[in-house]
């Protein structure tokens, strides 16, 4: 929001702000304050005078806003907005959405050996200096955290004003370390119970954090060794329901260990109306991290905010766009999902546009998950989450710790592990877990002895399991040459997938027979993938448009991400096989990792892509619907033949099981006949271990959130 948009008497308050000199900041100018003695009261005891009757008792339910450079946060009215600028001395504005006041707050260096008092009135004099001041509060405060403040307000007092057309003010200042952080408040009119309300709660709830790792109890805590998502965002995340975002987040449904559909925040649900309506029922006790009760309008409003063009999820749509108007919102043709419908607190009904069978598997994935409405929209709130699962935040530190609690409010039988701490870039995970620093490894093959010998710095409990994962080339068919079809058969047939899975997984992966992976329902024997034959990919590529004698043939990309300028040894070796079969020549074109998957899904690539996807739940439909109907997002290679397109749509409603799968299987044939992309291998075999103390794993081929029944036994 510009100044200009804000409330006349809290615009006065932001420029005379921002339009203070430093040397008011800096302490060389004071102003003479009578004060009384330091006091014990909080903020909100001291302005809880006679003449204001503020219930302290009333059941608030905080979120806390956190300075995304600064190590400081707070506590913001519920429904309040906060903006944060991009400053040293103004940190953020704080202001409710209909205009009836708002907040600033500021930081300050000072000289040494002020204290807080002293901060209080240099910062005073800065603001209000052109004013005469009377004071009706002045004492020191305690904050939540114990740290000592400061507490002043009044009005500014105008000859010939009547007590309406006064202005009101208010500052709180706590000092750290030579910081002084201010709370400054400026309203016009005769006051107002609720701001002074908000005002005390908030100078209460100020909080210096901390910089260091919190100390925790290592034997009730599960350490993990991790990178620094992305996201945890749920709308926006590429990743599965393990992990971070399993252990924050949950929705309506959730995947057990055995990838069937179970109980999340919805203790129950009922379908009728031939499978197109769902009538989901609430746990009674489900609640978010901070204690406040999830209703049904908190799931409109995750799935609002998902399918929102503005949240710019790459998810919705493949995960929820079977739900009714939900297509016409994220399109902006409609104000809101008129298949959902709120039906009480703890009811939800949703309508879906045909009966399909994956419906509540689709549920699953974190795109459909809860967030909080009044957390969501802080700044930096992903520092920060209050979410429904079974852990909650104590601490972040970026690229350092990420500590989670056990979620006191958890809804299901309470987890017994106390805290999961993951370690980010902490070094080598074997070299972690050999030193007793984290409690799970992944290994390799040749180290499983190792995991076996007590002696040993790998010891302890081996788990296996095969992922639902293809592996493939995707060929761009908008582009020439791969909207030709035989130039597309050229490449398969030239690559030996058997050589190639030799000697990029050292043998470890399944070859690529089909698009599903060994495991998953429909995955079939019988699907029939173009051959390695050279001689006939030389023959397809003479007679397809681009390759004959009388034209130069166009240039071939490959983007590909690139890590200090070197790609990948498997695109080497596909690279170098085109080239060397068919005589073409492919430019390879480097993205650093952390724009890449933002390029592709903006479309902005070349011809040739090296791509894999793992099950988000076990049906056919997650790969070849997902991945390859002309109308999904995830379909890289722009795959359009509306033949597959008849058949995959007939799959997602077909009730018989077995039906449904010949359907997918058919779908399947034809896919790898038309040949937009290569496959190349499916999931190896991945081995890990854990220590000896750590109970209650189980291995699945699909990530799912498994923390919460997992407990440390010493």
């Amino acid at each position: 929001m510009r100044v200009n948009d804000l409330p006349r008497s809290w615009r006065l308050l932001c420029l005379s702000v921002l339009a203070c000199g430093i040397a008011f900041m800096l302490g060389s100018c004071q102003v003479v304050i009578p004060s009384t003695p330091s006091s014990s009261r909080t903020a909100l005891e001291i302005l809880s005078t006679t003449d204001l009757d503020i219930d302290q008792d009333i059941e608030i339910y905080p979120v806390r806003y956190y300075h995304s450079q600064y190590n400081v946060s707070i506590e913001p009215p519920l429904g309040w907005e906060v903006e944060e600028l991009d400053e040293s001395t103004t940190l953020a504005f704080l202001y409710e959405p209909e205009g009836k006041g708002g907040i600033t707050f500021v930081r300050s260096e000072l000289r040494k050996g002020l204290s807080a008092g002293e901060a209080n009135e240099v910062f005073i004099q800065g603001w209000l200096r052109d004013s005469e001041i009377v004071i009706t509060h002045d004492s020191a405060y305690d904050t939540s955290q114990d740290l000592s403040g400061w507490l002043r307000a009044g009005f500014l007092s105008y000859p010939g004003k009547t007590e309406n057309e006064r202005r009101y003010w208010a500052l709180a200042s706590v000092l750290d370390n030579g910081t002084a952080y201010h709370l400054a408040l400026l309203i016009s009119g005769g006051g107002s119970v609720e701001i002074d309300d908000v005002f005390g709660r908030l100078a209460d709830s100020l909080q210096i954090e901390k910089t260091e790792p919190i100390e925790v109890q290592r034997e009730a805590a599960l350490y993990l060794s991790s990178g620094e998502p992305i996201t945890i965002d749920p709308a926006l995340t590429h990743y599965g329901a393990s992990g971070l975002i399993g252990d924050l987040f949950s929705g309506l449904v959730a995947l057990d260990a055995q990838l069937k559909v179970r109980p999340g925040l919805a203790e129950s649900w009922e379908v009728g109306e031939g499978g197109t309506l769902y009538t989901f029922y609430l746990h009674p006790e489900a609640r978010f991290h901070n204690g406040r009760p999830v209703t049904a309008e908190d799931v409109l409003f995750s799935w609002e905010r998902a399918a929102h063009p503005d949240t710019r999820s790459e998810t919705v749509m493949l995960y929820m766009g079977d739900i009714v108007g939900v297509d016409a919102f994220h399109n902006g043709r409609e104000e809101s999902i008129v298949g959902v419908e709120v039906i009480d607190d703890h009811t939800l009904q949703v309508r879906i546009q045909a009966p399909i069978p994956y419906f509540l598997a689709k549920l699953t994935y974190p795109v459909a998950w809860i967030v909080d409405r009044h957390n969501v929209v802080l700044p930096n709130w992903e520092s920060h989450p209050n979410g429904t699962g079974p852990f909650r935040h104590l601490q972040h530190l970026e690229e350092e710790v990420f500590i989670l609690e056990r979620n006191p409010w958890y809804y299901y039988e309470p987890p017994r592990l106390e805290y999961v701490v993951y370690l980010m870039y902490a070094g080598y995970t074997q070299r972690l877990y050999e030193t007793g620093q984290v409690d799970y490894a992944g290994l390799t093959r040749d180290q499983l002895d190792r995991a076996s010998d007590p002696d040993d710095g790998l010891f302890g409990k081996v788990f296996s399991g095969t992922g639902l994962c293809t592996y493939y080339v995707t060929f761009n068919t908008e582009f020439p040459p791969f909207d030709d079809p035989n130039v597309r058969r050229a490449f398969v047939h030239a690559v030996d997938r058997e050589r190639y899975v030799e000697a990029i997984t050292n043998g470890e992966s399944a070859v690529g027979r089909g698009l599903l992976p060994p495991g998953m329902p429909g995955y079939s024997d019988e699907v029939v993938l173009p051959a390695y034959d050279p001689k006939s990919a030389r023959e397809l590529l003479t007679a397809s448009q681009y390759f004959d004698d009388s034209q130069v043939p166009p240039p071939i990309i490959w983007t590909l991400p690139t890590s200090a300028g070197h790609y990948s040894p498997a695109a080497a070796f596909l690279v170098d096989t085109w080239e060397q079969e068919l005589g073409v020549t492919i430019l390879v074109e480097g993205i650093d990792w952390e724009s890449y998957n933002d390029q592709i899904d903006a479309g902005l690539y070349g011809q040739l892509l090296n791509e894999g996807w793992c099950a988000d739940y076990p049906d056919p439909e997650n790969f070849l619907d997902v991945l390859f109907h002309s109308s999904s997002a995830q379909n890289h290679a722009y795959y359009d033949n509306p033949a597959f397109d008849v058949i995959i749509e007939m799959a997602r409603s077909e009730s018989d099981i077995e039906q449904r799968l010949d359907l997918y299987r058919e779908a399947e044939q034809m896919l790898l006949y038309d040949a937009p992309i290569l496959v190349l291998h499916h999931s190896a075999p991945s081995y890990g271990v854990w220590k000896q103390y750590v109970k209650g794993y189980m291995p699945s081929p699909i990530g799912v959130p498994q923390h919460a029944s997992m407990w440390i036994e010493r």
